[in-house]
């Protein structure tokens, strides 16, 4: 199970994955799952590998973005490209979700689910939620069919809970 209390995440590791742990010197911002790999050094160079991962940041660092904002900036800056749809039906239970399909122009393909929870900080945007998180996969044409699978699994065990 992996948890992380300061931005309310609570995963069951699914098996036929490997859990990447950050380094110590990183702060954590949420899980990285490598699919179809069980070599811990591949966690070093995750970029040319298959995985899912949740990234949790304070809405402040992204500037107050609303979720179609959020969504944008995560397909243009984290996926390289303009969103596309994404395969119908991805959400995370119990939270309001938007979603996107980027195809990269190296062959990678980034499906991104995010949503935004956590009590707003009125210092920022009093209308905006604390806490941006980003569901990512990173997969190929050729994966992306089980890779889906694993990833749709994921959404549907995937609590955020963040703290008050």
């Amino acid at each position: 199970m992996y948890r992380n209390d300061e931005f309310g995440i609570t995963v069951a590791i699914p098996t036929g994955v490997l859990y990447c742990v950050p380094a110590e010197y990183q702060h954590d911002h949420g899980p990285v799952f490598l699919l179809a790999n069980s070599d811990p050094s591949a966690c070093d160079d995750i970029d040319h590998q298959g995985y899912v991962l949740i990234f949790a940041s304070y809405n402040a660092v992204e500037e107050t973005k609303k979720l179609r904002d959020f969504l944008k900036e995560q397909c243009t800056g984290v996926g390289g490209g303009p969103c596309r749809p994404a395969p119908d039906g991805l959400r995370i239970t119990g939270m309001t979700t938007k979603s996107a399909r980027v195809n990269r122009s190296d062959g990678w393909i980034d499906i991104i689910v995010v949503t935004q929870a956590g009590k707003p900080d009125p210092d920022f945007n009093p209308s905006v939620p604390s806490i941006n998180y980003n569901v990512g996969l990173h997969t190929t044409g050729r994966y992306l069919k089980e890779d889906l699978r694993i990833y749709r699994a994921l959404l549907g065990m995937v609590r955020l809970a963040p703290p008050a």
